[in-house]
């Protein structure tokens, strides 16, 4: 049997390895199927320690929420801040710094890719991590749609926002459904730049029809 982390080097170390685990038992089984037993047998360490560090599993579960927002949103809000928004393609740009973190290293793969996708239908615990969590960087990304369209009114905006966060949601799980359909070789449309590409695409094609309908 693997012997359990303890003392001053697994406080240390050990809430990264708990988090890392405990990210992986709740994309595999959901919330109320991951266990703090299971979690504590992954992440090698004490039970006892992940009571220290997040009190409950509801703690846990939102510093595993929180952490993985983090990462996204600050990667996203460096990508914004690079945009110059008076420019032809600013929508195009914005809405890549959009999808291009949670796609990334920052988005964290497949594993996190279940839970990300339930946040946004999630209960409400999962909708109240979403406000505090995401929401303030989604009003970022809607003044900036406002500022390259300031033709449109910012319901228009938070339209085309919501319909890209729908197009993320259905892309970031890849579950291969795309290759079925296509009658393609598992994983051959797993390419992350293609799928930025075409994510983008579709979400800035779409926001311009929005804002020409809602000008005539």
């Amino acid at each position: 049997m693997t012997q359990a982390k303890s003392g001053i080097e697994g406080r240390t170390d050990g809430r990264q390895d708990i988090l890392d685990a405990a990210e992986a038992a709740f994309s595999e089984a959901g919330f109320a199927g991951a266990s703090m037993k299971a979690i504590s047998l992954r992440a090698e360490v004490a039970q006892g320690l992940i009571h220290y560090h997040f009190q409950t599993k509801e703690g846990l579960y939102a510093a595993v929420i929180e952490r993985r927002a983090h990462w996204i949103t600050t990667a996203r809000l460096t990508l914004l801040d690079r945009i110059d928004l008076g420019i032809p393609d600013a929508t195009a740009q914005i809405f890549e710094a959009f999808f291009r973190p949670p796609l990334g290293p920052e988005g964290g793969g497949r594993v996190f890719a279940r839970i990300f996708a339930l946040l946004a239908v999630g209960d409400a615990r999962d909708q109240a991590l979403v406000e505090r969590l995401y929401d303030p960087s989604a009003r970022l990304f809607i003044d900036a749609l406002s500022s390259a369209r300031p033709d449109v009114s910012r319901e228009t905006c938070v339209w085309g926002y919501s319909m890209a966060l729908g197009l993320l949601v259905g892309a970031v799980g890849r579950s291969g459904r795309t290759e079925r359909l296509a009658q393609l070789p598992p994983d051959s449309a797993d390419d992350t730049e293609a799928l930025i590409a075409r994510l983008t695409c579709h979400a800035t094609g779409g926001f311009e029809a929005l804002c020409e309908e809602a000008r005539a």
